[in-house]
């Protein structure tokens, strides 16, 4: 029997940042911490341990429930997140420790507690490059206690090549930094041009991994009135970008903004305002939380159906109308995107809203982080008192023993014996809030009955 008291447990996610200034990992991080926060109200600390921060930071987190922790840095090392490797001395003994990936997966490992959270976003990488990354990934994930992954996509993708392990899932909710309501909007009545735009971080390697090169000729395709923004350039490689795109597209050079990244939300939010179209044309991506910070913010989006976002929409009401089909097509990116040109601009906002408010009725932060919670329940037991209490089974046959092993091996045997003992009347007598039983049997006992029945099969028929 396990007996669990009420106790607050310190759980302790690993960030880079909390302002999530580096794109849709932060915001994903910052959102989820925000919401479990929200949901175990009581029963768990969260804490965020980051690599840096600054007064508004800290302030922030305390406002939404997150205690923020900053890491001390590390003298003459040259990753902003190898003092993450380090336990804070402020919670050396966190019940659970929550890393992302490869880059916060193995701080969160080195810290030696073994209790972490495994969920890749990152899309494939150049084939030799990602092998290597890949294989990173899925050391982490044997070591950890408990894998999940962001969306069904990458759930499938883990379960395939972690062999024996359950890969949990979460879908991340409507961003909350992006939905609030904005006075925000472009002149149409004085802007004639139709633009699409396209963020995301610009390593040449994976420009036409993520399907850059469809939409610009997609762009090109259509004539003059359309118009793509790619945000994305590091500092100083905008006219490198640009010629990218002018030497692997038909685009031409007045039909293409090329910014630099993006690291302020409020300038995110803006960018997404001038935008009439939101794009996400990968070949293959994870999930793509970019479209989920523009389906947030309210804005149209089209995005590829080699998307994780793709396969959580495709289970929300108006998703499929989004979702663009043979990936590989720069015509028919071409036709989706004109088919948004002809509506009108009101008709678009509208079926963005109506879009979002759809997903978040499928996809909610607080479902999400409440079965989070039941996980976490799982893998961390306190106040436990160990007893035992045999159960001797008359089994008179091979066939009564295999359906009873059977039965054991799916875990309907221990359900059965939990209902049958686990009374009220006997929560009430023992004083307990709550008590599990853990069902077992003996594997060698198991074995020598079989032996016995296999030896005398007139016994019992």
């Amino acid at each position: 029997q396990e007996q669990r008291e009420q106790k607050v447990l310190d759980v302790m996610f690993l960030c880079d940042e909390w302002k999530s200034s580096k794109g849709g990992l932060s915001t994903f991080n910052r959102e989820f911490a925000i919401n479990l926060a929200e949901a175990t109200t009581g029963s768990m600390k969260i804490h965020c341990y980051v690599s840096n921060s600054d007064d508004q930071d800290r302030e922030d987190a305390e406002q939404h429930g997150v205690n923020l922790i900053t890491a001390r840095s590390v003298p003459g090392s040259a990753d902003p997140l190898e003092c993450l490797k380090f336990p804070p001395s402020k919670l050396p003994k966190p019940h659970l420790v929550i890393g992302h990936g490869r880059k916060l997966g193995s701080p969160a490992y080195s810290l030696d507690l073994g209790k972490y959270k495994e969920s890749a976003t990152a899309a494939e990488d150049t084939i030799e490059e990602n092998e290597e990354k890949h294989k990173m990934e899925i050391e982490l994930c044997k070591a950890a206690d408990a894998v999940v992954a962001v969306g069904s996509r990458l759930q499938q993708k883990y379960s395939r090549r972690l062999l024996n392990v359950e890969v949990k899932i979460i879908t991340p909710g409507i961003f909350g930094k992006f939905s609030s309501e904005s006075k925000l909007a472009v002149d149409r009545s004085v802007v004639k041009n139709f633009n699409v735009s396209m963020f995301g971080r610009a390593t040449f390697e994976d420009l036409s991994l993520k399907g850059y090169d469809l939409i610009a000729n997609a762009i090109g395709s259509l004539g003059k009135n359309f118009e793509l923004t790619f945000v994305g350039s590091s500092p100083g490689e905008q006219r490198k970008v640009e010629q990218w795109f002018l030497d692997n597209t038909c685009i031409n050079r007045n039909q293409l903004t090329i910014r630099r990244y993006c690291s302020e939300q409020e300038e995110l939010k803006v960018m997404f305002y001038q935008s009439d179209l939101v794009a996400l044309p990968s070949r293959t991506e994870g999930f793509g939380l970019v479209a989920l910070e523009a389906i947030s913010a309210g804005i149209p989006v089209l995005v590829s159906d080699e998307s994780g976002i793709a396969e959580a929409l495709q289970k929300v009401e108006g998703g499929n109308t989004v979702i663009v089909g043979s990936g590989e097509d720069k015509d028919e990116w071409a036709r989706r995107i004109r088919e948004m040109y002809e509506e009108s601009a009101e008709e678009r906002e509208a079926n963005a809203v109506k879009l979002r408010e759809n997903y978040r009725k499928v996809y909610s932060w607080k479902a999400e982080c409440e079965r989070f919670k039941g996980l976490i329940g799982n893998l961390i037991i306190t106040g436990v008192a160990v007893g035992s209490l045999v159960i001797t089974v008359k089994c008179e046959s091979l066939m009564i023993l295999e359906e009873l092993w059977t039965d054991y091996s799916s875990g309907h045997l221990g359900e059965v014996v939990q209902n049958c003992f686990v009374t009220e009347k006997i929560l009430k007598e023992l004083n307990l809030a709550e008590l599990r039983l853990k069902t077992t049997i003996d594997i060698e006992e198991y074995n020598a009955c079989k032996t016995f029945f296999e030896k005398d099969a007139l016994r019992g028929w």
